[in-house]
Parts: C-alpha cells; sequence; structure tokens
C-alpha cells in the first residue's frame, strides 16, 4: 500500500478570541464600577470627581462571565475549542491578563472543588487519548524543539533506566509527600469528564509538558534539576530563547517531562509551583512576581496499515502546543508602595505588558497598510510566542477585571487593549493528513481479529459447531454460505431403526455424512475465497476513493494557495512595474546630475589651475620682495651696530676716566680719617670696601628694608645672623648678583630637637641644606640663596605654634651676605577635643 509522503498546510484568517470575566465582590459595602450585561457587554461607570464626571462606557467581547459564573462554563468556552484544535494538529496560546488580584491564577489554576483551565485541559486531553497512548519513551525530545522516534526495543531500554534511576535516587530513605501545603488534593479533586470524539484514533500520542517563568526579563526554567541524581537543585539559570528550524521560538534547554495522567501532570505543576517567584504586596498576600507559561505539547505518528505498528518516519510527526499564561498583574508604586526588591519586579512586569501592548497594536496597524517592525525581541514574553503572533497558531486572551472603583484606572486600560486585541486578524494553519491509509484500521483489524479468535475457538470445540448450527439453521437465507449449508445437507436419510441388528441404515448414514462433508467443506472454501476476493477489492476500492478525496482535498487547497499565490505574485508584478517606471525617472535625473556635475567638476578643475599658477607668482613675488628686505634691513642693522659700537667705546672711555677721579678722591678721603682717628684715639678698622667705587649704571637703586625676627630665636637655639642690626651701618647689596628661582638654595635653620610637624602644610624646599646652628660665616654665604629659621614654643592657649622665618640671602660688596626676612609662616597644633565654640562638644 503507498502513502503519501507530502504534508499539506491551508491557512485560516482568525481574529484573536477575548474573553472578560468579572471578580467577585470580596465586601459587600465595596462600591463597583461594573455592570455586566449578557451575553457579551460589560459597561464601565466612571467615579464621579470635581474634576470629571461620571460617564458610562460600553465595551463589547465574545463573552462576558458574570461574578457567579461556574469553571465549567469559562473552560466550555474559552479553553475547550483550543483543545479540540490540540488534538487535530493545531497549536494555541492562551493569556491570562489583568491587574493585581484580578482572579487570574484562580481562573487558571483554581482548587480542588473548582478546578481551573489547566487541570480540565489536561482531563480533556487524557479522556481523548486514553486508548491510543503510545508508550513512555517511544518519542524522544531531539533537545531542538523536536522529536524523534523509537523501537520499542530502545524504549523499554529507557524506561528500565529511568526505573532503574528512580529506585536508586530513593534507595534507603523514606517516601515522602511532595507537595506544598496549599496544593489540592490530587485523590480528591473534581475530574472534567468531556472528551474529544473527532480524534484520528489511527495515530499514537504522547504528552509533553514544560513550566517555565519569565521574572525581571529573564526566563527560567522552573523544572530545571528536579529530575536530576542531585540531592538538593540548583539555583535557577537564565535560559536563552531560540528559533527551531522551522521557525518556532523555544526555551533551549527546558526540562519537558512526558506525562501519562492528569496525576503525574499535576506533580510536575507543584514542583515548579515551589520555585516561583511569589511576594506579599500591599494589593495582593501572594503576588506573582513573574509571568508563567505551563506548555502541553501533544505528539501524534500515524501507524501502520494494519493499524497496530508506529511508523518510524520523522516526517509524519505532528507536534502541536497549547501554552497556559499566567501573566503578572500590572502595578502602580503608588498604590503598591513598593521598594527595593519589589520596586524593580514591578518595573520590569509592567515593561513587559507594554512591550506585549505595542507589538498588538503595531500587528494591527500592519493589517491597515503600516509596514512597521514588530519589536518582538524587546522582551522575552512577546520573543517567546513570536511565532504565536506571526500565525502558527490560535491566540485567545482571558481578561480578568475587578469591580472595585479603586481599580478603576488600572481597570480601564485592560477594557481598552482587550476591545483592541480582538479587532487583530491572525493567520492560523491547519494541517492536512499526509497518510494515505484507510481510515478506522485500527478498528477494522481489531474486529477483525476477534471474529477470527471467535472462528477459531468455535472450530475447535464440535459442541459449539452444533450450537451455532442449530441456531443459524432455521435463519438461513440467500446467503451463498447458507445456500451451501441447504445443498450439503438436503437429503439426509431418516434414522428410524425397525430392527435391532439393523447395521445397513447407520452405515448409508455415515456415508452419506462423509460424502456431504467433502461437499461441504469444498463449497466453504469456495466461499472463503470469493469472500477474500470480494474483501480485498472493496478495502482497494474504499483505499482508492479515500485516495482520490484526500488528492482532490489537496488539490483543491493547493489550487487555492496557487490561485492566492498568483493574485499575490499579480499585485507584485504591478507593484514592480511601478518601482521600475519610478527607478527609470530617477535614473534617468541621477543620469542629468552626473553629467552636470561633470561640467561643474571640469570648470573647477580649471578655476583650481589657475588659481595655483596664480599662487606660483605670487609666491615668486613674495620671494624676491623677502630677499630685497632682506637685504636692506642687513645693511640697516650693520650700520647701526657700527654706530652704537662707537657710541658705547666712547661712553665707556668716559666711565673709565669718572672712576679714574673718584679712586683719587676715596684715597685722599681715606688718608685724612685715618689721621682724624689716630688723633682721637680711636682703633682705626680696615674696610672691606674695594679702593675704587663700582661704575655707575642707569639703574636706579632703591634700598631694603631689613626685617629683624624676634628675640627669642637665640632662645630657640638659633645662630647668629650676619645682618644690619649688628653693624654700625647698612651694608651696599651687590646689585650685580642675578638670581634663579629654579636653582634656590635653601638654608634650613631648625632648632636641635624639633618637634615634629604633623601636618601636610610642609615648606616646599627642593634644595636645602640643614644646620642647628650658625657658628661660621660661610654658612650662609656658601651657595645658599633663601634663607628659612624655623622657632617652636606654645602659645596663649598652650598649643604648640611653630613659626618660619623666611628671607633671601643678599651677597654684599665686602664679600659677607645679608639676610632681609620678606615673609612669616605660623603653624598652629591644636587638640581636637577642645573646640573654639562654646557649647560644642
Amino acid at each position: 500500500m503507498t502513502m503519501m509522503n507530502s504534508r499539506e498546510k491551508v491557512f485560516n484568517s482568525e481574529p484573536i478570541q477575548v474573553f472578560c470575566r468579572v471578580r467577585p465582590v470580596i465586601n459587600s459595602s465595596e462600591r463597583t464600577c461594573l455592570k455586566v450585561v449578557p451575553p457579551c457587554e460589560i459597561h464601565l461607570t466612571q467615579p464621579q470627581t470635581p474634576s470629571r464626571h461620571g460617564k458610562n462606557i460600553k465595551y463589547t467581547f465574545k463573552e462576558v462571565f458574570e461574578e457567579d459564573s461556574k469553571q465549567k462554563t469559562v473552560f466550555d468556552l474559552v479553553a475547550l475549542p483550543l483543545v479540540q484544535n490540540l488534538l487535530v494538529g493545531k497549536s494555541g496560546l492562551l493569556l491570562a491578563y489583568g491587574v493585581t488580584g484580578s482572579g487570574k491564577t484562580y481562573t487558571m489554576t483554581g482548587n480542588a472543588e473548582n478546578p481551573g483551565i489547566m487541570p480540565r485541559c489536561l482531563d480533556v486531553i487524557f479522556n481523548s487519548i486514553y486508548e491510543y497512548q503510545a508508550k513512555k519513551f517511544i518519542f524522544k525530545p531531539d533537545k531542538l524543539n523536536g522529536f524523534e522516534l523509537q523501537s520499542d526495543a530502545d524504549a523499554k531500554l529507557d524506561r528500565d533506566h529511568a526505573l532503574l534511576s528512580h529506585i536508586s535516587q530513593n534507595k534507603g530513605s523514606r517516601p515522602k509527600v511532595d507537595k506544598l501545603n496549599s496544593d489540592p488534593d490530587l485523590l480528591g479533586r473534581s475530574r472534567d469528564s468531556s472528551r474529544v470524539n473527532f480524534i484520528d484514533e489511527d495515530n499514537h500520542y504522547a504528552v509533553f509538558v514544560t513550566y517555565v517563568e519569565v521574572y525581571n526579563n529573564n526566563v527560567y526554567d522552573l523544572l530545571e534539576d528536579l529530575y536530576s541524581d542531585a540531592s538538593r537543585p540548583k539555583p535557577l539559570q537564565a535560559k536563552i530563547v531560540r528559533e527551531d528550524s522551522s521557525h518556532n521560538m523555544y526555551v533551549h534547554g527546558v526540562t519537558e517531562v512526558e506525562i501519562s495522567s492528569p496525576e503525574e501532570a499535576f506533580e510536575v505543576f507543584y514542583k515548579g509551583q515551589k520555585r516561583k517567584h511569589i511576594a506579599q504586596t500591599t494589593l495582593n498576600t501572594e503576588s506573582s512576581r513573574a509571568h508563567t507559561v505551563f506548555n502541553i505539547r501533544v505528539v501524534q505518528a500515524p501507524t501502520d496499515e494494519n493499524g497496530e505498528t508506529l511508523l518510524l518516519d520523522k516526517k509524519q510527526v505532528i507536534v502541536s502546543q497549547l501554552s497556559l499564561v499566567d501573566l503578572a498583574g500590572s502595578e502602580r508604586s503608588v498604590r503598591t508602595k513598593n521598594t527595593g526588591q519589589r520596586l524593580r519586579e514591578a518595573g520590569n512586569i509592567n515593561n513587559s505588558l507594554l512591550t506585549l501592548r505595542t507589538c498588538l497594536e503595531i500587528l494591527k496597524e500592519n493589517q491597515n497598510g503600516a509596514n512597521k517592525m514588530i519589536p518582538y525581541r524587546e522582551s522575552r514574553l512577546t520573543h517567546l510566542f513570536k511565532n504565536y503572533f506571526d500565525g502558527q497558531g490560535q491566540v485567545t486572551m482571558i481578561i480578568c477585571v475587578s469591580p472595585s472603583f479603586e481599580d478603576f484606572d488600572e481597570t480601564l486600560h485592560v477594557l481598552k487593549f482587550a476591545e483592541m486585541s480582538q479587532e487583530i486578524q491572525m493567520t492560523c494553519p491547519t494541517v492536512i493528513p499526509s497518510v494515505g491509509y484507510t481510515p478506522g484500521r485500527r478498528k477494522a483489524n481489531q474486529a477483525f481479529k476477534a471474529a477470527l479468535l471467535e472462528y477459531n475457538t468455535i472450530k475447535k470445540d464440535p459442541l459449539i459447531v452444533e450450537t451455532v448450527s442449530a441456531e443459524v439453521k432455521p435463519e438461513l437465507g440467500n446467503n451463498p454460505e447458507n445456500l451451501a449449508y441447504e445443498e450439503a445437507f438436503r437429503n439426509i436419510p431418516i434414522l428410524d431403526f425397525v430392527q435391532m441388528d439393523d447395521d445397513v441404515t447407520l452405515k448409508n448414514a455415515v456415508s452419506y455424512f462423509k460424502e456431504n462433508s467433502e461437499l461441504y467443506s469444498s463449497n466453504i472454501n469456495s466461499i472463503n475465497t470469493r469472500y477474500q476476493a470480494f474483501r480485498d477489492s472493496l478495502l482497494k476500492s474504499e483505499r482508492d476513493t479515500f485516495m482520490a478525496t484526500q488528492e482532490l482535498k489537496s488539490l483543491s487547497s493547493l489550487l487555492e494557495v496557487e490561485k492566492n499565490k498568483v493574485s499575490d505574485f499579480e499585485r507584485k508584478l504591478h507593484h514592480t512595474v511601478q518601482e521600475m517606471n519610478t527607478m527609470k525617472r530617477k535614473f534617468d535625473e541621477c543620469e542629468l546630475t552626473i553629467k552636470r556635475l561633470k561640467r561643474e567638476l571640469s570648470q573647477k578643475n580649471l578655476e583650481i589651475n589657475e588659481m595655483k599658477i596664480e599662487r606660483e607668482n605670487l609666491i615668486e613675488i613674495y620671494t624676491n620682495q623677502m630677499a630685497e628686505k632682506e637685504q636692506k634691513m642687513n645693511n640697516e642693522l650693520h650700520n647701526k651696530l657700527s654706530s652704537q659700537k662707537s657710541a658705547f667705546a666712547l661712553e665707556l672711555r668716559r666711565k673709565k676716566e669718572k672712576l679714574r677721579r673718584v679712586r683719587k678722591i676715596l684715597d685722599t678721603d681715606t688718608d685724612s680719617l685715618l689721621s682724624v682717628a689716630t688723633s682721637s684715639g680711636v682703633p682705626a678698622t680696615t674696610s672691606t670696601a674695594p679702593t675704587s667705587p663700582p661704575a655707575k649704571t642707569n639703574t636706579t637703586e632703591v634700598p631694603c628694608p631689613i626685617v629683624t625676627p624676634p628675640s627669642n630665636i637665640q632662645a630657640m637655639g638659633g645662630g647668629p645672623v650676619r645682618s644690619s642690626a649688628r653693624r654700625l651701618g647698612i651694608a651696599v647689596s651687590n646689585k650685580r648678583h642675578r638670581r634663579s628661582r629654579s636653582a634656590d638654595v635653601w638654608l634650613d635653620h631648625r632648632p636641635a630637637i624639633a618637634v615634629p610637624l604633623g601636618t601636610v602644610m610642609q615648606p616646599k624646599m627642593n634644595k636645602k641644606k640643614s644646620v642647628t646652628k650658625l657658628t661660621q660665616a660661610k654658612d650662609v654665604t656658601d651657595g645658599a640663596s633663601k634663607y628659612c629659621l624655623m622657632t617652636q614654643g606654645q602659645d596663649s592657649d598652650g598649643d604648640l605654634e611653630t613659626r618660619l622665618y623666611k628671607g633671601d640671602v643678599i651677597p654684599t660688596l665686602g664679600g659677607g651676605a645679608q639676610v632681609m626676612f620678606n615673609d612669616i609662616e605660623v603653624l598652629k597644633q591644636m587638640s581636637p577635643s577642645r573646640s573654639p565654640y562654646k557649647g560644642v562638644d
């Protein structure tokens, strides 16, 4: 039997289904701002304030559930269609959206008495595929968002390995209940008995679940390391969102668990619940601080022509996914009073929800003709569900709202966003089966095996044969088998014994039955042959009919797709022709512009060449002029230097003459002074001044004041200072002595025992010579240009006071030196415990 290897998809456009559910009033005295008008309208009453008047705003949705709506009603209208699509190979996304404390988690999860959407989805899935489930590990995840098919032997090895691993982990430890205190009782919970009846019964099914959360814009696997050999789970690590070969987004490295019953799924769910980020806020005692995503993946693959063995062909595997998303509630810090980590979490939650709104708004604008880029990557939440928004599954939203007046502003934004979202059209694919085997082959094969077993049982037991023959014979009709039976046993001889020794009647009966038994067997064989041939022809005709029907449907869908492609190509061709005409016009304009620019460029080049020639001419002219001026200036400078040289020589002769006269006068005055001193009895002193006066200069000599240090310098250990205080007259400074500040050499004169200065205000002396006492004159005159005298003592408050007397060392004409003090620095060291202000400790 042949098999179709291609799988086709037909794309249908569907809007986002948006439902609304109103949370019951918690306090009977609480004022409400919502009113439900069944079945699909909700009226929002604006609170009346001095700045705005109360008005009534109407919103319309697919269905609006009142406060007393049952969980079963919500599931049947919202999630049951998604489960039906899931089992026929179509993916779906269900978003629970609303403000904090509006009942999203209750709607999605519920409790033991009133299960929510997630438990009921699992019940319906397993109610529908219970008879057609594949054994565990037949479908094996390939870690790239796909699945591989294994043989029964390989699957059995994986099952044995998992069992041994489970036994080794629990060896030596008592079994413990791994549930939270708030977990509902799995045994006593209310189960949903609904099921989907139109699934493909010739397929094998398997169910896989994952549980992740988006916290602070990072994706975490809540089941990570829970099934490893580690005794204690490690801290959660952020995961990466990637794109598989079919352009579907998935969480790389996520833990995917195969389940065979709803109870196993709940156990996985509650293990992940323990690691979910939950915190207490002002508005909610158990507020979700992250978006949680519970993924249910149904994997199905067809069986062979007998409906028994699974086809190990990866191309025939159909994977569909239902993502149940419990979005964290939007919060305003003004109401929640969040700080620190809670404030950061609220900011990330609001940013991700804002990105979700932005993506849906841009999707709507693009449907109206815009061509904007949708910012899926700005948030991990929208990036994870990118393939749903791009048309890879059905999207449904259930909006949970609070009727309280305090939540009016948040509720208004939620309802506006929800009403806008249902205007977006999603292109959803429908998978066409690709296997050309006869539908219902599994049940037909099971019925045939049951009939064959019954036939073999009857054939082995003669009593059953007689019973069946007695029951069937009165009901004989025109059936060929019945006619053969009548033909074989029509003339049965009479078995009445007249005499006791009558052996002829019995022998005639035995021979008669032997002959008719052989005839009956041949008739039965011929009938079975014809029956088998008729059955084969009937199966062949049914198969051909089914294949023809499927081929017709496939061709019809292909024809529709081709028609759409042709229309798209025609539109693109028309658009391309217009673009070509536009580009041609632009090309002609560009050629004209190029020609014009070339002409301008040639003109500019000519102008540049002319300017270069002019510049060279000007340079030559300026060079000649500069040479002439330089020659002229050299001549003038030579003449001027010659005249100045002669003038300086004349001036030098005049000054030498004056110097000779001054020396003559000084010699005369010295002789007279010696004679006067001798006559008066005063000892004569030898002058250290030169015998001839210095030559006069054009500069004016200004006397410098002599600063004498205080009288306590000698008491503090200072040596003698050669200054004008110990002379009879003012020493004459050498005006020709030149100093450079960079070459200053300090003479640091300080006491022999000095208290170290504990301050950063140290005197800056790059080059210095330190002494404690001045004993010889060469200590001052030997290379020092600056002088610093340090004294230390107590001030009136008892604190240490250091004084630095700074001055310049000026050589005198007599070969000595004088110190001119020009600066005094005072450094005080005070106790930090003493404050100069009153009342301050």
